[in-house]
């Protein structure tokens, strides 16, 4: 089913706006774990998270810009906006009329959201056993299981989740937190990205009508989403390593005496420019279902993961001691990157895929 393209409403401001003005100014206290709910509801009011419905290459590459354009100031909420990202390409993407019901609430922000797929794509990669059980009950499906750190999350926001059925089919739908039988708890504190909103989910019995069903045989649904899902990513990385080439730069000091460093914010910006016209080509192919084409997906991904952490440490190179101080923005650069390496799909992961081949 083609999805159509959903108008914008107007917006005043636009996301660099809102990064300057609103955004920047809480980067400490975000970090520091506060959640930046309307700063996300604004940059996706500013049509952040509209870009992509239609499915082409052009709004892929603008949603990866507009993440990006937040990740050079703050990843936490880069990674935020990629979760609502992902959260409105599977609905747009879906065939299910129930489902879609939701699109145009999930992309102007409205209605906040998670993914829900790290164990679902860990699974399907056979690294975790899949997490949910459901069955069949009257107009819908009965669920239980636990799925740990799912993002962007709060009383009444959606995300998605994948179950296994006996007979094992597997359904995707969306779930309300905080409804009956769903619950939310924060159970660890990680030492970055604390703000994002990250809970462990426990199904206990939750009932999934019809209505709420994105795909009825996940099975055959997300090879159709994920090259999207994971292009989505290189948002965040590209961003965070423009991030870094910049915090570089305004430390004229310390950039004279870095000079012969192996990594400056040249090198960092033009790999950076390098990587995103890589997304372009690779937006235009998303639609491909073949694992050749997922695999060739996964290389861009790994290549945007190195690319951040590099650019990262560069920064701590450059700043020395003057980084390696508790609150230091250096660090905290260094702690995010570490992060766009480990979420699904971590460097280990790609990195396991890459091996088996096609």
């Amino acid at each position: 089913m083609a999805a159509t393209a959903l108008p914008l409403r107007d917006a005043p401001r636009i996301v660099a706006d809102i990064v300057r003005e609103d955004l920047r100014p809480q980067v400490g206290a975000i970090d520091a774990g506060a959640y930046p709910e309307a700063v996300l509801r604004a940059l996706a009011a500013a049509g952040a998270c509209a870009h992509h419905v239609d499915g082409g290459p052009e709004g892929l590459l603008a949603a990866v810009d507009a993440m990006a354009e937040a990740g050079e100031s703050c990843l936490s909420t880069a990674f935020c906006l990629w979760c609502q990202d992902a959260l409105v390409w599977y609905l747009a993407r879906s065939d299910e009329p129930g489902a879609r019901r939701h699109l145009a609430a999930a992309a102007s922000g409205e209605h906040l959201g998670g993914t829900g797929l790290s164990n679902p794509m860990k699974a399907l990669s056979g690294i975790e056993p899949l997490a949910l059980q459901g069955v069949r009950e009257g107009a819908g499906y009965r669920v239980r299981g636990r799925l740990p750190w799912v993002s962007n999350l709060g009383p009444g926001h959606r995300f998605a989740g994948i179950f296994s059925l006996p007979e094992g089919r597997r359904v995707m739908g969306l779930f309300v937190a905080g409804e009956a039988g769903v619950s939310i708890a924060a159970n660890a504190r990680f030492v970055a990205l604390e703000g994002t909103g990250t809970y462990t989910v426990m199904m206990r019995d939750a009932y999934l009508p019809d209505a709420e069903v994105i795909a009825h045989d996940a099975g055959a649904f997300v090879p159709r989403i994920r090259n999207g899902f994971v292009l989505l990513q290189a948002g965040m990385g590209l961003g965070l390593a423009r991030g870094a080439a910049a915090l570089m730069r305004s430390d004229a000091a310390g950039r004279g005496k870095a000079q012969f460093l192996p990594l400056g914010p040249e090198g960092i910006e033009a790999r950076a420019a390098a990587l995103r016209e890589r997304v372009a080509a690779a937006a235009r192919a998303h639609a491909a279902t073949d694992r050749a084409a997922f695999l060739e997906t996964l290389r861009l991904r790994l290549d945007v993961s190195f690319l951040a952490l590099e650019a990262a440490q560069a920064a701590m190179l450059q700043f020395g001691a003057r980084g390696y101080l508790e609150g230091s923005e250096p660090f905290r650069r260094l702690r995010e990157a570490q992060f766009v390496a480990i979420v699904t799909p971590s460097v280990k992961h790609i990195t396991t895929e890459l091996a088996r081949g096609a």
